[in-house]
């Protein structure tokens, strides 16, 4: 065991990040975010600042102050942003009364994809006599009704 562990390291030490901005740090954003069109480019990238703070150990939340400063916008900007995330279950946000930090919840995006799948395969579409029905494989089946000619 402790020589797979070797094993390991050595590769990973063989990686080298010759790009500084690389070594920085970066956020990976998921896919169902970046694409979702109902929401502006500040609320996605609003997203991706609210995971990096997540990402970052033994931090601390630097507040809306500083989120609007690292994206470039007023606060009121990105509040509009952080309510658009909300309104559309990305994030949950919960009011801890005055003078305290808003809590950020980033929510489950697994929840969110069932939840469509739900509604895009719940429909049904009526089949004419005599047309081909396709089946799960793709292939083609006649239907079982027959026209009365």
């Amino acid at each position: 065991m402790e020589q797979i562990g070797r094993s390991l390291k050595e590769r990973f030490d063989q990686v080298i990040i010759e790009n500084e901005m690389l070594r920085a740090g970066f956020a990976a954003l998921p896919y169902m975010v970046l694409r979702d069109k109902r929401l502006k480019i500040g609320a996605r990238l609003g997203y991706a600042i609210l995971l990096s703070y997540a990402w970052q150990d033994g931090s601390t939340f630097a507040g809306q102050t500083r989120m609007a400063e690292d994206l470039g916008v007023s606060v009121r900007q990105l509040r509009d942003y952080l309510k658009e995330l909300e309104h559309f279950g990305y994030i949950r946000i919960k009011q801890q009364g005055l003078n305290k930090p808003n809590l950020y919840y980033i929510l489950d995006v697994k929840t969110k994809l069932k939840r469509t799948k739900l509604r895009r395969s719940g429909s049904t579409v009526p089949v004419r006599t005599g047309t081909v029905a396709p089946t799960k494989k793709g292939s083609r089946l006649p239907t079982t009704r027959r026209s009365a000619a």
